[in-house]
Order: structure tokens, then sequence, then C-alpha cells
């Protein structure tokens, strides 16, 4: 069967599949492990590969080691280039990154998740790093607080749904903490979702008022002292309000008012 015959709806739904196996930590695999991956067979993995390889979103090396290919850069830099929010913000995290050494991250929320677009490593041997693409839960950590203070009843309480029984036994508490970030424009977290990761998050607002992306500062616990908390929450809370004045956000959406909730 010519690599062409793939095709429908349920077959483009096959290739989107096998491109989502490739990531930072992966960008190399074989057919036996995006077969894995997919949980496809092995003659539909192959042909969805050959077609993926013949219209030029991926490419095989020597060692039959499959890897995107020049279409899915391209379709990569056309998502960056048109990406105005990410491209006016990395120079910011960048400038934050250098005055504080730890990771800065900016994350959208996607449904009730967040999905990290892009990242200011910190330069420490030791770093927080959350790999652009990746989706994370809201049901812990400042940047949770931060879109759970922006989202319907609704949403809140599917994110509730997924939560593990711990962070459920304490809701109650989370929430008051989601409120209170709401009214003072910041959060923090101490170790909530992962131990010995400590980080500080601060909203972004657009020319409506609305929450459209947090910004993020997170590293090691023991470097996260009292100390640079109290520093570094000034100086993240003006960079995201200029940052928020620059995408046209009205002065009313900058102070310790909410957004409505459905």
């Amino acid at each position: 069967m010519s690599a062409k015959s793939v095709n429908g709806v349920s077959s483009i739904r096959k290739c989107l599949s096998v491109l989502d196996c490739f990531s930072e930590d992966a960008p190399q695999l074989s057919l036996t492990a995006v077969t894995k991956k997919t949980g496809f067979s092995m003659p539909t993995t192959l042909r969805v590969l050959a077609a993926l390889c013949e219209e030029g979103f991926l490419e095989r090396d020597a060692n039959r080691l499959y890897r995107v290919s020049w279409k899915a850069y391209r379709l990569g830099k056309l998502f960056q280039a048109h990406d105005s929010i990410k491209n006016a913000v990395l120079p910011v995290m960048r400038r934050l990154r250098d005055v504080f050494g730890e990771t800065v991250s900016l994350y959208y929320k996607h449904d009730i998740w967040r999905v990290c677009v892009e990242q200011a490593v910190s330069l420490h041997e030791l770093k927080r790093i959350s790999h652009p693409g990746s989706y994370y839960p809201l049901w812990a950590g400042a940047t949770a607080k931060i879109f759970l203070g922006f989202m319907t009843s609704d949403e809140i309480r599917r994110v509730y749904a997924e939560a593990p029984q711990d962070r459920k036994e304490r809701w109650a508490q989370f929430l008051g903490e989601v409120a209170e970030a709401r009214q003072r424009g910041y959060a923090v977290s101490l170790a909530e979702r992962e131990e010995g990761t400590s980080s500080i998050a601060c909203p972004l607002f657009d020319f409506m008022g609305k929450l459209t992306a947090c910004l993020c500062i997170s590293g090691p616990s023991f470097r996260f002292t009292d100390e640079i908390k109290a520093k570094a929450a000034p100086v993240i809370v003006r960079e995201c309000r200029e940052l928020s004045r620059s995408f046209g956000a009205p002065d009313s959406a900058l102070g310790t008012r909410s957004q409505a909730r459905g």
C-alpha cells in the first residue's frame, strides 16, 4: 500500500498521534517505540511513519530512527513568529532569570490544564524545568492558584475531580489561597506538587482585561528562601503589570479586581 493511501479523518488522527510521540525527552524514536507509545499495530504505525516522511514532517536516519523534519520545524517557527505574547514576554523572562537565578516559565491555560509555552532556564546546575509543550494539572502550585482565580465554578469542579485524594482533603484551604492570590496579584507555592520545588507566579492580562497567561519563577526550595520570595514578588508583579499594559490591558484589570466567574 502506498503511503499516499493514508487518508481520512481517522488516518489524520493517527498521524497526529504519531507526531505527538516526539518531545524534548524523545527527539528520536524507533518504529517499535512509536508503536508502543501509540498502541497502533506495527503495520499501521509503519504506514503512518512512511506517509509523514514522504510529506516532509518526519525523516529517518541511518540508524532507522525517526525524528521531526523541516515541515514540522516550519510550523513551529510560524507559531513562534505569530505568538506576539510569547515574543514580548521572553526578554522579561530572561531578565528575571538573570536577576533571581531561577527558571522562569510562561504558561497558558488549556481547558483545565496549564501548558508551558516558553522558558528561560536557570543557569544553576540544579534547576527546575518544565518542558515547553507539556501539560500540567491545576490542583496545586502557584501557577494553578493564578489560573483558578479566574476560572468558572464548573471548571474548578472539574479540576477538583482530577485531583489526588490528598489534595481534595485540603481543597478548602487551597481555594482560600487562590482567593488570597487573586486579591494580592501573585501566588506562591512551597512543594505543593513537587517535593523540594517552590515557585511564585503572576498573571498577564490582554486588552480586554482577561487573564491570558501566567509567568512563574520556580526553583529548588532550599534556594527559594523567604528573603528571595520577598524580593521577587514585587519585581514579578511590576513586570507583569507593565507587560499587561503593553498588551492594552485596562488599569482595572491590574489591581485587585477579579474577573467575572461563571
